[in-house]
């Protein structure tokens, strides 16, 4: 069994604004070995990336 996270994305807008997701290593594609080989900031890419992917945003110019 591989290790599983919690991954969530607040913005604190409302109780409702918190998005979590429970993911596995096996979702990901990783092996235990590869996630303890990886340094924090590629971990940091990792579920940020997951946490992300739902999140709608972006911008227009208005005249």
């Amino acid at each position: 069994m591989s290790k599983k996270f919690r991954v969530y994305l607040d913005s604190g807008a409302n109780i409702h604004s918190k998005y979590e997701q429970e993911v596995d290593l096996d979702d990901l594609g990783i092996t235990d070995e590869e996630w303890d080989e990886m340094d924090g900031d590629e971990r940091n890419e990792v579920m940020k990336e997951i946490a992300w992917e739902r999140v709608d945003w972006g911008f227009e110019e208005i005249n």
